[in-house]
């Protein structure tokens, strides 16, 4: 492929004294907090940006530029002044009268705002790793064009189950009005590719009133606009391409799924490791995905985020050369 891809992050040290009093300072707002949306497992550093850097370097050298979107922090082991990596500080993309923000919506309705971004470009929290050796057409085909991964969903059941299913639900039928197209799939956590262009015409041209209140809110909420929208807003208008993530998606023959199902080892493009999990390292040999999600959530227990951290040292036990 003959353009860059760059990389943003979005992260926060959950575990900062002077960040944690900041977050504490506004959680009596009850306007803007529900108590799903401001579970502290949300900002809780295990340090997985140290191990998805890592991931690049072993497994995406191929990547242009990263950029890490944080609030006026940086990690203490990141090398200054790496020529392949900039700290985008929340004050860089936010009007300076919404800030403070702890909602990954408000942060995510800014994205398409930090300085030097090129056209083609992946997002993903600090969470997500590559798991497995990749190339540029894993998420862009040939000519630009974005690969959406998504998966099953339930409209009608996963509505009642929390505010960000609602969330989604909601994306699906503002792009359905927008085109009359209904995606009824959901998004798969990940690492997602974009176009700048097609990222910044949305928020800007559709239901621009509603990014704007969305960037606003310090806490995330169920009415927010999601990155989910420009998505579906690419798959609807045939500006992207929807890849179903699933057991199979890098088996290739029937002889190759007789295989997968006898021996239970498939090669999925991504998959949700959440930390409270017993065994990674069996979700991985069932799964080989590319990528993965390390979910951490108010299930996890400090004891299951030691576990976490050991088995990201083992798997990603390189230094790369964003440390010092």
């Amino acid at each position: 492929m003959n353009f860059p891809i760059d990389l943003v992050y979005m992260w926060v040290d959950g575990n900062d004294p002077d960040w944690q009093a900041k977050r504490l300072s506004y959680k009596d707002n009850k306007v803007n907090n529900i108590a799903e949306n401001a579970s502290a497992a949300r900002w809780r550093n295990n340090d997985e940006l140290r191990y998805s850097l890592r991931s690049v370097e072993m497994y995406a050298p191929w990547i242009n530029h990263i950029y890490i979107v944080t609030d006026n922090q940086r990690p203490a082991w990141l090398r200054e002044n790496h020529p392949r990596v900039t700290i985008v500080d929340h004050r860089t993309i936010f009007p300076a009268d919404a800030l403070p923000v702890f909602s990954s919506s408000a942060i995510e309705s800014c994205i398409y705002k930090i300085p030097g971004l090129s056209e083609h470009f992946i997002l993903g929290n600090d969470d997500t790793l590559f798991s497995a050796p990749t190339t540029p057409d894993v998420f862009f085909n040939t000519d630009g064009t974005p690969i959406v991964r998504v998966k099953h969903f339930n409209r009608k059941r996963n509505y009642a189950v929390g505010s960000y299913h609602r969330m989604v639900v909601r994306m699906q039928d503002m792009v359905h009005e927008q085109t009359g197209t209904l995606i009824k799939y959901s998004p798969h956590h990940g690492l997602d590719a974009y176009r700048k262009s097609i990222y910044e015409y949305c928020v800007t041209n559709l239901y621009a009133d509603k990014w704007q209140a969305t960037t606003y809110k310090r806490f995330r909420h169920e009415d927010d606009m999601h990155r989910s929208f420009v998505d579906y807003y690419a798959l609807a208008t045939g500006r992207a391409q929807l890849r179903l993530v699933r057991r199979f998606n890098r088996i290739n023959t029937l002889g190759e799924a007789l295989k997968a199902i006898l021996t239970h080892r498939f090669a999925s493009d991504s998959r949700i490791v959440s930390v409270y999990m017993r065994n990674y390292d069996a979700i991985m040999r069932e799964h080989n995905p590319l990528m993965i999600c390390v979910n951490d959530n108010e299930r996890a227990t400090e004891a299951d985020c030691r576990r976490m951290k050991a088995f990201l040292e083992e798997r990603y036990a390189v230094k790369s050369s964003f440390e010092k």
